[in-house]
């Protein structure tokens, strides 16, 4: 592998059923695999994602297929698991993903560190949400939906997903800066030199000084609808770019 190739990072995409936008989004993965050594995919790949091979539909499949040959071409394919995603890593880690989590990763490009996770975790306010982020991925919740027959819980991620697909919308208008440089500012004073979110599905580049030194938050805007996404090059350079 060329080590002249880039690093990206794709921001949400909450594809659906049957969604216009997936042959779009395919070209994409197929293009940067073939310019990228590494992507990062931010989280809210699908409007709803549960770590269930059983319940896997045939758009899920469809890039599932993609990221799997982009691995066998010998890129990188990190997850950060969102507020959509349940449970993902224990099923795709090895297929489509090398790894998948939900607490961040560390991704160097050139000389610069750069952190990167979802970023629904943001707001330590959001107890509400927190506590439902535990209930709802804990081993508790998780053996009680395996236990339940293949048609019900086929049933309950339908259902969900119904109710999920119209709960963006004007969430572009409600950007917590402060928020988010509160979050981001102790990362960056451990040394990194950018904080990378998806999550808000807005596009901003934030300086930030922390620690005695100057970073960055860079946060990504939602694919569908930006067609953007975030590159960092082989010497360091971080930008926004047209997918």
């Amino acid at each position: 592998m060329s080590p002249e190739r880039d690093l990206v990072f794709v921001g949400d995409v909450h594809l659906e059923p049957d969604d216009p936008a997936l042959p779009a989004f395919l070209r994409f993965l197929e293009r940067i695999g073939r310019e990228a050594d590494r992507v990062v995919l931010m989280g809210d790949l699908f409007t709803v994602w549960v770590g269930d091979r059983a319940l896997e539909q045939p758009h899920q499949s469809a890039v599932i297929d993609r990221l799997a040959a982009l691995r066998g071409a010998g890129v990188r394919v990190s997850y950060l698991e969102g507020n959509r995603d349940y449970r993902i890593g224990g099923r795709y880690v090895g297929l489509a993903f090398d790894e998948a989590t939900d607490r961040g990763i560390v991704e160097l490009a050139g000389p610069r560190s750069l952190f990167a996770i979802h970023g629904d975790l943001a707001n330590p306010a959001d107890r509400l949400y927190r506590m439902w982020r535990g209930v709802s991925r804990s081993r508790v919740a998780w053996a009680a939906l395996s236990a339940l027959p293949h048609h019900v819980r086929r049933r309950l991620v339908d259902v969900a997903e119904r109710r999920l697909r119209g709960a963006n919308l004007g969430f572009k208008g409600a950007f917590p800066e402060a928020v988010v440089r509160a979050y981001a500012a102790p990362l960056l004073a451990d040394g990194h030199d950018a904080v990378v979110l998806g999550h808000f599905h807005v596009e901003r580049d934030l300086a930030v000084g922390a620690g005695g030194r100057t970073g960055r938050i860079l946060v990504l805007p939602e694919w569908r609808d930006s067609r953007r996404h975030l590159r960092a090059r082989p010497l360091g350079e971080v930008e926004f770019v047209d997918s």
